[in-house]
């Protein structure tokens, strides 16, 4: 129960609109009971020009009410309801109308809370939570399982309202007519509750069975789209097929048996309901026949009794309902409930523009329980342009991705100008870096959009500066309307090396003291790669620049080149220097097949 009142939480702030289909609801009821009322003068006056019985407990107005029927001639009261019925119908439809359309905007209300809520929490959870989460898994959360809780609200709360207030206004009804006959129904209750209880708790497994075979189902179509290119290439379309037809078919079989449940409890329900209603037939018949109950007030009974079923078969399917979004519900705040590993200190500072040196101290970082890095210890003076290289798995990018704390040491510290960054604000920090990764992310926007993504007011002129500046408003000139030609996903219309200077643009237009490039070149033709090295050899004037690279083009820019080696720094120096010192860097040059001569004159600042 704690997560269907934490779902509830989510419709508090959408209770005026609630409030408003609830009225709605019971005044259509209201008007329904009222309707239902009507067979028994139509049926004693009209028909058989009988006296309308007046009920021993009826208030002084019903009691007048009564009085005055029973004046009227048949053929007056036959026209007068000529004229009531359509308006009563008219009235009941209207507010009908008005109770599903206010039920259904809480309904969407919450829908789009939810998916924010959702979608704000995975924005600000920490790397780690991504990298063992698949993406598919990510949209399944977001779309399937709130669509479930979407049909709890539109279903389940307004069945909830709707119905008991029909089950209310029939059953009062029918107790009022004949008490004795109506406590028929009420033992029908327990008859109907205990397999919707039962069936219920099967539900929720298989719904967390539904939503977990929905995840599989969205990561094998994300794959299977985004890969299309190597699907194709390595001629895999059948086994992707399969594949998909496996997870498809588990889906079709888990939902199948829901189905299967859910509908079992209408029929049910339904038989239950007709054994109590043969019963009331056949009493309420003896009781006209003998004279003991006008036909009237028994048509009124009997549609009380007929009226009952179908809320009890809505009311029956509602704990199978409940028990589907429950099971979202767990998913959806198994979500919420997770704290990003990276937290933001309480009484963090503003960092001030970095002009110092950047330090790791002893740091330390293990993975699952994994050493992906050892007792780094390293200073990087302002203005140097450091080159980290070695094997793959060795901690290059783990070692990169602590500066703008994407992760936290396990132990030790990274400070900038001395200040350790956790106890600096995210945003003054992140604001520090400019990042370009290997696998550049585009977004489907204009040129202007993309450059502009870190600093949405920066104007024209600064953004044509920091595209120039990354060797990319030439190409981008060419573009059929310039800084306004939409790119497309992920930049998909666009080469390799141009996307990577729009990245490179990107991350200047803040003018960051610290850039930091993840592998930019080692996916490039040699054109491009050139272009890159150039630019990144005009950027980093004034800027401490760390680059991990598998390029000797790239590497042989750096005032000092890193060598680590399964989580460890196992060398340091120049390029030349590592060439006479260390075989694993000699054997790194060896690989790129380029000829390692002298390095370009630079000359790194001295440390302070």
């Amino acid at each position: 129960m704690r997560t269907y009142f934490r779902l509830l939480r989510f419709l508090r702030p959408h209770l005026g609109v609630f409030g408003i289909a609830v009225g709605c609801i019971l005044v259509s009821s209201v008007l329904e009971g009222i309707q239902l009322g009507g067979l028994i003068p139509l049926a004693d006056r009209i028909i058989t020009d009988k006296v309308v019985p007046t009920p021993t407990w009826a208030p002084g107005w019903l009691s007048g009410l009564i009085g005055w029927l029973n004046a009227l001639e048949p053929m007056q009261l036959l026209i007068g309801f000529a004229f009531a019925i359509p308006v009563l119908f008219l009235l009941k439809g209207l507010f009908e109308f008005w109770q599903t359309f206010y039920i259904n905007d809480a309904t969407q209300r919450v829908l789009r809370d939810l998916r924010r809520a959702l979608f704000e929490r995975f924005t600000t959870l920490s790397l780690d939570y991504h990298a063992r989460q698949p993406t598919g898994a990510t949209m399944s959360r977001i779309l399937y399982d709130t669509g479930v809780i979407q049909n709890t609200v539109t279903e389940g709360f307004y069945d909830l309202f709707y119905q008991s207030a029909k089950v209310a206004m029939f059953l009062a009804i029918a107790l009022a007519i004949n008490w004795k006959l109506a406590v028929v129904i009420l033992l029908v209750g327990p008859l109907i509750a205990w397999p919707m209880v039962q069936i219920g708790k099967i539900l929720k497994k298989l719904s967390h069975a539904a939503q977990s075979v929905m995840s599989q189902l969205n990561s094998t179509i994300l794959e299977g789209i985004s890969g299309i290119q190597i699907v194709q290439a390595f001629r895999m379309e059948q086994a992707v097929q399969e594949k998909f037809a496996a997870v498809n078919e588990s889906s079709y079989r888990i939902n199948r048996k829901l189905q299967k449940r859910m509908n079992f409890l209408s029929p049910l329900t339904e038989a239950i309901g007709a054994v109590g209603g043969a019963v009331i037939f056949w009493s309420g018949g003896r009781a006209v026949l003998s004279g003991e109950m006008t036909l009237g007030t028994f048509f009124v009974f009997l549609g009380a009794i007929l009226s009952l079923i179908r809320p009890f078969k809505r009311l029956s399917r509602l704990h199978s309902i409940n028990q589907q979004a429950l099971a979202a519900g767990e998913r959806i705040f198994e979500v919420l409930d997770t704290r990003p590993t990276v937290i933001e200190h309480p009484r963090a500072r503003l960092l001030p523009r970095v002009h110092r040196d950047i330090t790791y101290e002893h740091v330390s970082f293990q993975y699952d329980r994994q050493p992906v890095l050892r007792d780094v210890a390293i200073t990087i003076p302002f203005g140097e342009t450091l080159a980290i290289v070695g094997p793959s798995g060795g901690g290059k990018t783990t070692f990169v991705n602590l500066l703008p704390r994407f992760i936290d040491p396990s132990s030790g510290r990274v400070k900038m100008d001395s200040i350790d960054i956790r106890h600096v604000t995210l945003d003054s920090l992140r604001r520090q870096i400019g990042l370009v990764t290997q696998e550049t992310m585009l977004f489907d926007d204009t040129v202007r959009a993309n450059i502009a993504a870190g600093h949405p007011q920066a104007s024209l002129d600064d953004i044509i500066a920091a595209a120039k500046a990354a060797n990319a408003h030439t190409f981008i000139s060419r573009l059929p309307k310039g800084y306004d030609t939409v790119i497309g996903e992920r930049g998909k219309l666009l080469s390799g090396g141009e996307r990577q200077r729009l990245a490179i643009a990107r991350a200047l237009l803040l003018d960051p003291p610290v850039l930091i490039f993840d592998e930019a070149t080692s996916q490039l033709d040699a054109e491009s790669e050139h272009l890159i090295t150039e630019t990144i050899d005009q950027i980093r004037t004034s800027r401490t620049v760390v680059i991990i690279a598998h390029r000797l083009s790239t590497v042989r820019l750096a005032h000092r080149i890193v060598l680590i080696q399964e989580g460890r720094i196992v060398e340091s120096g120049r390029h030349d220097e590592l060439l006479h010192k260390s075989p694993l860097y000699r054997r790194f040059c060896e690989l790129q097949l380029i000829h390692a001569g002298p390095a370009t004159s630079t000359h790194a600042p001295k440390a302070r």
